[in-house]
């Protein structure tokens, strides 16, 4: 029976997969790094307790080898190196301290096996922690096994080689190939749960852009019918005033029939069936018309979508339809492990706009906002009245998006029109800017570690201040 538990994911974005990848190596590696910082008292205190002839040599090659660490730590912390660049050093320069303490140590006594084992415990604990391709694993192995070799050739002890096996060497040389055999298993299995992030990140996104659609069309929606409501009502104006014109006519030739009528007998028979015929015709006309009065509210063609916008403008509070864009997108936070908070003024913020659009330009930025933002990031939005100003910001603490990409971005549509249908449907926080201004606001961003990804909108205040 044949059974395929290996799923592929052809269609991986590459680049996420490798900025995931590199995000996991590095936690994994400062991991591995501030460990072996900190296990340096404990150590001593084993060179203490189980080689006292040499604990003080012991320390201090301890002690040169941590400072070499923390120097490698640092210089790599502030010239921005590689994260599999810095650990291989770092897991290089440690195991070399390591298995050149445990080779000094003298074959005449027990501690061999002490130290050999302690020394397979640091493999495999750096082999179950770290990740890294397993190649570097064998590396790191095979250079410590020729570090010990080496040691234990320039001594001048009879059957030092046999010694060496027996006294724990031939331990260490097993556990460090298990070891190996643990990278590469923790390798496989951590690229795949990477890769399923990724695909879960990648269907996130499609979500949130099919949700951002969504609520275009039914932006869409609600603009249309209120076009055809306006179309509707000044239609029925209209038809009302063409009716009671109507009406009038039909009652000034009502009368002038029946005058006919009354001197019917100074009419000839064709005159008086003609006369006839002008009466029925006339009362069906009439009836007709009342009942296209009654009617008289069926909707006529809505305005061009080439048209300018048109803005209904009232005066409402946006402290609710900002709160309701956030729980519009709470659910999609969630299924992206992000964590929202909302900061909104008990005070009113009135501001004088179209509600309709401005429930849109909240409801794409609050989205546009979400696929921005890494898996992790904590999305503050805030709503106040600042200096006669309603102020609506949006701040994404987690990974920058940097300025020069978010200006790249911001710029794509520079001369593009906010009637545009492509613009308010596919580039998400170009419709938002030129939305707003289109509304007669303000709309800034800002992308820096100390600010995070920063989105602010401002309109004109309309709370009544004395």
């Amino acid at each position: 029976m044949y059974n395929d538990y290996k799923f592929t994911y052809a269609n991986i974005n590459k680049t996420a997969f490798n900025q995931e990848l590199s995000r996991r190596g590095s936690y994994y590696a400062n991991v591995v790094m501030w460990t072996t910082l900190f296990s340096l008292p404990l150590f001593i205190l084993i060179d203490y307790l189980f080689c006292k002839d040499l604990w003080i040599d012991f320390l201090l090659i301890r002690l040169v080898g941590s400072g070499i660490s923390y120097l490698i730590y640092y210089n790599a912390s502030n010239s921005n190196w590689q994260y599999l660049k810095t650990i291989a050093w770092f897991v290089g320069v440690n195991v070399i301290i390591n298995s050149i303490i445990t080779a000094l140590v003298p074959i005449d006594v027990d501690s061999p096996l002490s130290y050999f084992l302690i020394l397979s415990i640091i493999m495999l604990i750096i082999n179950t922690t770290i990740f890294w391709n397993p190649k570097y694993s064998i590396y790191t192995a095979a250079v410590s096994i020729i570090v010990i070799v080496a040691i234990y050739y320039l001594k001048r002890q009879p059957n030092k080689y046999t010694v060496l096996i027996e006294q724990g060497g031939g331990v260490y040389i097993i556990i460090s190939a298990f070891a190996c055999l643990l990278a590469y298993t923790r390798f496989n299995v951590l690229c795949r749960d990477a890769e399923r992030s990724v695909m879960v990140d990648e269907a996130n996104n499609k979500l949130i852009a099919k949700t951002e659609l969504i609520k275009d069309e039914q932006f869409k929606v609600e603009e249309t019918n209120r076009k055809l409501k306006t179309v509707s009502e000044n239609s029925l104006d209209n038809m009302t005033v063409l009716m009671h014109d109507f009406k009038n006519f039909s009652e000034t030739v009502k009368g002038s029939l029946d005058n006919l009528k009354s001197n019917a007998d100074n009419l000839m028979p064709e005159q008086i069936d003609i006369l006839n015929n002008l009466t029925v015709n006339h009362d069906k006309l009439t009836y007709m018309a009342e009942k296209l009065g009654d009617t008289a509210n069926v909707v006529t063609t809505a305005d061009s979508p080439d048209a300018a916008i048109h803005f209904n403008r009232e005066d409402f509070d946006v402290n609710p339809e900002v709160e309701k864009a956030v729980m519009d997108i709470a659910e999609t936070a969630m299924l992206k492990n992000m964590s929202l908070q909302l900061n909104i003024s008990p005070a009113a913020n009135h501001i004088y706009q179209d509600k309709l659009f401005t429930d849109q330009l909240l409801n794409k930025l609050m989205n546009n906002v979400i696929k921005l933002s890494e898996s992790g990031s904590i999305i503050t939005v805030r709503s106040e009245y600042v200096n006669g100003k309603a102020v609506i910001e949006t701040v994404s603490h987690g990974a920058i998006i940097g300025m020069d990409k978010l200006e790249e971005m911001m710029n794509r549509l520079k001369y593009s029109s906010i009637t545009d249908e492509n613009a308010l449907t596919n580039l998400g926080l170009i419709a938002t800017k030129k939305l707003v201004e289109s509304m007669n606001g303000t709309f800034t961003y800002n992308s820096e570690n100390k600010t995070g990804n920063y989105f602010k909108v401002e309109f004109p205040s309309n709370n009544n201040v004395e």
